[in-house]
Formats: structure tokens, sequence, C-alpha cells
């Protein structure tokens, strides 16, 4: 690989993988209000702020070409993947608020969405790692991983089917966070799976 084209690898992977750091961030921050609300006061701010930097710079990033083929297939597919964990950082933010207006998850339930969730943004930080690195190793390590946010889900659909007195709402509520979170989960398998693509072509 020669200096330039090296460079330009260097300096695309690092853009991409800011951005899913960036996306993280936003998630975490949402995430940290929905499953301990007595924190969410410190975390909400830097989470919305990652998310208007992240929407910014994916309309910046969307008006410039990268060099090479390869660097327009990965980064436009990974640019379509870090919209979708922007959208869903957007919601769960929304759902976070919208739950300030209830009573907190009980820790029955909150437990299990807690491990959904923290699973779910470990493999999103974990594709950004695996961008980076481009060792096949990191990027295997987030698709096997998938199944871990699908056991948990599994968990917590199993305590919400079961479980009698629980509210109507607050099942609807834990529904759609899963599902926010088992959709974080498969774009960080997708942008891990673009990650190796991107180290394959560019060497």
């Amino acid at each position: 690989m020669s200096d330039g084209v090296g460079t330009g690898h260097r300096g695309l992977v690092g853009e991409l993988a800011g951005l899913v750091r960036l996306a993280n961030t936003a998630l975490g921050g949402a995430t940290t209000l929905i499953t301990h609300p007595a924190d969410g006061g410190t975390a909400v701010p830097a989470a919305e702020k990652a998310l208007a930097e992240l929407l910014t710079r994916i309309e910046e990033d969307a008006a410039t070409t990268p060099g090479g083929r390869p660097g327009i297939v990965v980064s436009v597919h990974v640019g379509c993947e870090v919209e979708a964990l922007a959208w869903l950082a957007r919601r769960l933010l929304e759902a976070a608020w919208a739950r300030q207006e209830r009573a907190p998850f009980g820790e029955r339930l909150r437990a299990p969405l807690s491990g959904m969730a923290d699973t779910a943004l470990d493999l999103v930080a974990r594709s950004a790692d695996a961008l980076e690195s481009g060792a096949p190793e990191d990027v295997t390590d987030v698709s096997t991983r998938l199944h871990e946010v699908g056991q948990r889900q599994r968990l917590l659909y199993e305590l919400l089917i079961r479980g009698q007195g629980t509210d109507p709402v607050d099942v609807t509520d834990l529904v759609l966070l899963s599902c926010c979170y088992q959709q974080c989960a498969d774009r960080a398998a997708a942008i891990a799976r673009h990650a190796g693509l991107l180290a394959h072509t560019a060497g």
C-alpha cells in the first residue's frame, strides 16, 4: 500500500470509527436515563450533544466522496448503519423522556433490559474497534456475540409473558426498547462485516 493510499485509508477508517463512537455515546446516555433515571441528568446532555454532532458529521460526509472504490462502498454502507444508529439513539431519548412521567421499571424487569442494553452497546463499541483494527478476530467477535443479545431479549420476554400484574404500558415500552437494542446489535454486526471488507480490499 502506498503512503498516499495508506493515509487515505487510515483517515477514512478514523472518520467512520468516530461516527460509530458518537452514536454509542448518544445511545449510552439515553440508556442511562431509561435504566438508571437518577443518573440521567448528567448523561443526557452528553448524549444530545453527541447526537447533534453525529447528525452534522453524517450530513457533511454525505457531501464528500471518499477516494477509491473500496472506500466508497464501505463508507456508504457504514454511513447507512450509522444513520440507523442515530435514529435509534433519538428514539431511545424520546422514550426515555416519555418514561419520566411514569414510575421506573421494577428491578425484576429492569435487570434483563439493562443486560440487553449493555451487551448491545458493547457490540457497537466493538464494531468501532473492528473498523480501526480490521483484524478478522475483532470482526468475528462482534458477529458471534449477537446471540447474547437474543438470549437476554428472550429472558425479558419470558418474564413479560409469564408475569402477572405488569402494567400493559410498561410491557409495551419494554418490548419497544428491546427491539431498539436488538437493532443496535444488528447494526453493529453489519458495521463489523463492512470493516472486514475494507481491511481486505485496502490491503
